[in-house]
């Protein structure tokens, strides 16, 4: 798999970690940090989606924003043989938003998203009426969004600790609850495929103006919408696998300071901090086995891990996932 891996200089490099950090950033603002003009940035930008390496522009949704209160990673024990029946059977489930393959020690994992942490009594329960499912454990997430941190990972040949200046202002996250009408379902709807989109397309689309779709935007921004992103295919960057890190914090006291002591690790992507079996998921994605041991040893320094069950999977074909644009 290692011939996947794309050649990319420096500056290629700072346009991936600007748009990972703000997919609407403009060509200009792009241009202007890294000192070359607006035609090279376009170019490079097109090559890059040419080769496969950037292979879309989203918006993330904030589930609890909507009024799901209750979002939780779902493990799922079954045979090797059952597997396929399994999973034929969770497709009908409607509470189920997003299926994983393996999932750290269990074979299937899924992702539910609810009004009200009372129904995941009643999923649990109607999973392990199914006589192919041998087990069934809950992690519920603790909060919905900032979970991704992709400005912790390293695009190679940008140093990791390089600092990039951001070009708009960071957006704040809230979990209120908001009332949308139909045109801000709408323009939430095109956002999360389409983060790139100009305003002025999606006012023609809905038959608005322009000056209406921002104004919109700005109030859905940082409630419903959250981290605008590029995707990017990580085996082309050179990742060819992920650590899928399962935590216990012996001191839940210290909570704050192991998650910040996690993130400091390069290359750890995604932090969810969960109630139930483990307290903590962290994904970090690797390009060979000295990164996992890396990894391994960097946990094992941070005090009040009590302990760290740690799964190899595949990466993951877009990264960073869009699990709850369904939602709208």
């Amino acid at each position: 798999m290692m011939h996947n891996r794309k050649k990319l200089d420096q500056i290629d490099a700072k346009i991936l970690k600007i748009l990972l950090k703000e997919a609407r950033t403009s060509f200009t603002d792009i241009a202007e940090e890294c000192k070359i003009t607006i035609g090279a940035v376009r170019m490079r930008y097109k090559n890059m989606i040419k080769a496969g390496i950037i292979n879309g522009q989203i918006m993330q949704i904030n589930p609890q924003s909507l009024g799901y209160k209750c979002i939780a990673d779902i493990g799922i024990l079954t045979s090797i043989d059952n597997e396929k029946i399994v999973l034929d059977f969770l497709k009908t489930r409607p509470y189920v938003q997003h299926i994983i393959g393996l999932f750290g020690k269990y074979n299937i994992g899924v992702k539910v998203a609810l009004k009200d942490v009372k129904q995941l009594i009643n999923i649990i329960e109607d999973l392990e009426s199914n006589v192919h499912i041998r087990h069934v454990d809950a992690m519920i997430w603790a909060e919905a969004i900032n979970m991704d941190h992709n400005e912790n990972l390293v695009i190679k040949p940008l140093p990791p600790d390089e600092p990039i200046v951001p070009t708009k202002a960071a957006q704040t996250n809230s979990n209120e609850e908001i009332t949308l009408d139909k045109k801000d379902h709408l323009i939430a709807k095109i956002l999360t495929d389409n983060a790139r989109i100009p305003f002025k397309k999606i006012a023609e689309q809905l038959g608005i103006s322009t000056k209406n779709v921002i104004q919109r935007y700005k109030r859905l921004r940082g409630n419903l919408l959250t981290l605008s992103s590029i995707t990017v295919d990580l085996n082309k960057l050179g990742y060819y696998a992920m650590a899928h890190n399962f935590i216990k914090v012996g001191n839940r006291s210290k909570m704050p300071e192991v998650y910040a002591s996690i993130l400091s690790i390069p290359n750890v992507v995604v932090v969810v901090r969960l109630i139930g079996t483990y307290d903590l998921f962290a994904i970090a994605v690797l390009e060979n086995f000295e990164d996992e041991f890396n990894l391994r040893a960097s946990l094992r320094k941070i005090p009040d891990i009590e302990r760290t069950d740690t799964f190899l999977n595949p990466t993951f074909k877009s990264y960073p996932l869009n699990i709850f644009s369904q939602l709208i």
